[in-house]
């Protein structure tokens, strides 16, 4: 392939450093890859940054990019594969490129790659097809753009590859708002922040995810601020107080305030110990029967440090659940470690949990890892998708829970340590105790107590979670179709709770500057599985179900959007109608109802 006088600079560019590596476009070269031990350290030390990205940019990648065959990669600042996550499995076609956790995909080695040329020209790259500089590389599309610290050090790249669509500026712009997600999440994490104040010269910017966002400690002392936010504030400077550019109401909490030209919002990023007793005295409760049940019995099981295994579907909000178990717990004052063991490769498992020794192994850290057992030391200890823990660390994991004691990797000295443990998954671990893939011993010693959370399809306050969310991310007022709820009401949200949250989020991005949030601001692949609305009950009969099961908060929230858009709309009933997507006769019907016609 010859490159056009067309083609954009960093290609070209690019393409140049390819050849002066040594590297021939029709020859694949061979996979530079780390060894076991040395990956291990590498994935203690982008610890942090791997669940980051798994908590702000993998939900959004699944909700755009779920129905593609397509995977999100997360490099390191030197070009090894950190973690991936998308399709389960690779075709042949991907697997034979190593495109895999531990390969180096530095241009050095891959040639003109979007990972490497990302990670070199330190910018935003699509590179398809032909663009690859190995040929045997050219059947893929890949987008991925740098991770930066709060300090401007690069950390690594984050990666879109799919083998069977071609990429477009829609995800060149994805890539970017997923890699911004993470710089933000990393920015309100930097040690001893307390306040997080998101700024915009326009109000309605505030939560666009383009906003300056500035971090701040408990005395209103500049931790951090992302570009936009140094932009907007000019010489602003780590260390200094956050007055002398917002003035003295900067800190009045979740209150939009102006100062001079800038709009602000003030949000806590760590709750005060006052806050914190307050919570605990008044209790979460749950609108939902079943799901109140399961909290109640799982404060009472907490309480006496028996076992606890949250079981329920993908997405129904086990995490949340178990934080904030440990939120209302005496052990709130120490960690909540969570161990994801469906994403530890098994070769890693044991040295994540049970930690190691100083040079227990070539390529260990010299001054050892303490290990995340030992790390929940007086606190909660979470495992996530316990049923994919492999059998050989199940065996070692057991003995811990017996014992209280562990023995980290490469040594013969004992650890006690003083842990609540709670398991959560969605596999039917007796099922899988029947065919011999995990340990009965082990699943009796986790199942103290067994709670199932609801799917959403169940809940019984499903309104009310989508008024919530619909509220949390419209950008300025908005009603919500009523036709619109009504579909999401009847969908059977396989996803659960992350699916809808997801989606409500996209909707209102979508529907920026709209004063309803309809049906055509859903993603299309949504509007498809809605599509399902051919066997629809009408509103009015969804109504009636809704209440018999549920109450009037479903007639309450529908009634309140009828209402505002009547008065909005200026009386106009065939304007009204039209917006909230109902016949000009049914909406004579509501506001006969709620006594405005």
């Amino acid at each position: 392939m010859t490159i056009a006088p067309q083609t954009e600079a960093w290609l070209s560019d690019s393409w140049s450093r390819s050849q002066g590596a040594g590297l021939s476009e029709t020859r694949l070269p061979q996979a530079v890859r780390l060894e076991s031990d040395a990956l291990a350290e590498r994935h203690e030390l982008y610890r942090k940054l791997i669940a980051l990205v798994e908590q702000h940019a993998l939900p959004l990648f699944h909700q755009l990019m779920a129905h593609t065959q397509s995977r999100l990669i997360l490099s390191d600042n030197e070009g090894y594969v950190l973690r991936h996550w998308g399709v389960a499995q690779y075709s042949s076609k991907l697997a034979n490129v190593a495109l895999d956790i531990g390969v180096n995909w530095h241009e050095q080695h891959r040639g003109t790659n979007a990972i490497g040329t990302a990670l070199t020209s330190k910018q935003a790259v699509s590179v398809i097809g032909e663009q690859h500089f190995i040929r045997q590389h050219r059947f893929m599309s890949c987008t991925a753009t740098p991770i930066f610290s709060p300090t401007g050090e690069m950390l690594g790249a984050i990666d879109i590859t799919s083998e069977q669509q071609r990429h477009s500026q829609q995800t060149l712009l994805l890539i970017a708002s997923l890699a911004q997600q993470v710089e933000t999440a990393l920015l309100c994490h930097l040690p001893g922040s307390h306040y997080r104040i998101d700024l915009a010269e326009q109000a309605s910017l505030i939560a666009s995810g383009w906003q300056g966002i500035v971090v701040a400690n408990a005395e209103g002392k500049i931790l951090g601020c992302n570009p936009m936010a140094h932009k907007l504030l000019q010489s602003a400077k780590v260390g200094d107080d956050i007055r002398q550019y917002l003035g003295q109401q900067w800190h009045r909490p979740e209150q939009l305030l102006q100062h001079q030209s800038l709009h602000l919002k003030t949000q806590e990023l760590v709750p005060s110990s006052r806050s914190h007793l307050v919570s605990q005295q008044i209790g979460v409760r749950f609108r939902d029967p079943q799901l109140e049940r399961a909290w109640q019995q799982a404060n009472k099981v907490v309480k006496r440090n028996i076992p606890l295994l949250v079981c329920g579907e993908t997405g129904v909000g086990k995490e949340q659940f178990i934080k904030k178990l440990h939120h209302q717990s005496s052990r709130s004052q120490h960690p909540l470690v969570a161990v994801n063991c469906a994403a530890l490769p098994s070769e890693l498992v044991e040295s994540e949990l049970f930690g190691y020794q100083g040079g227990a192994f070539t390529g260990a850290s010299r001054s050892g890892y303490l290990g995340k057992i030992r790390q929940a030391d007086g606190g909660f200890l979470f495992l996530d998708e316990v049923g994919e823990m492999p059998l050989a660390a199940q065996a070692r994991l057991l003995r811990v829970l017996q014992e209280r004691e562990v023995v980290p990797v490469g040594s013969n000295h004992t650890f006690n340590v003083d842990i609540q443990v709670i398991a959560a998954t969605h596999m039917n671990l007796a099922s899988l105790v029947e065919k011999g893939l995990f340990r009965q011993d082990l699943y009796y010693r986790l199942n103290g107590l067994q709670v199932e959370l609801p799917a959403l399809r169940d809940r019984l306050d499903k309104a009310r979670i989508i008024d919530k969310l619909h509220k949390r991310y419209r950008v300025a007022p908005q009603a919500l179709c009523a036709e619109l709820l009504a579909r999401l009401l009847c969908y059977a949200w396989p996803g659960n709770l992350r699916q809808l949250d997801n989606v409500m989020q996209v909707a209102c991005l979508l529907a920026e500057g709209d004063e309803v949030l309809a049906w055509h601001h859903l993603p299309d692949h949504m509007q498809q599985q809605l599509r399902v609305a051919d066997h629809l009950l009408p509103i009015e009969s969804v109504l009636e179900e809704s209440q018999s099961k549920a109450g009037q908060s479903l007639n309450a929230t529908i009634n309140a959007n009828v209402a505002a858009l009547y008065q909005e709309c200026q009386g106009n009933v065939s304007l009204c109608a039209k917006r909230l997507g109902i016949s000009r006769n049914a909406l004579y019907r509501k506001l006969k109802v709620l006594g405005l016609k």
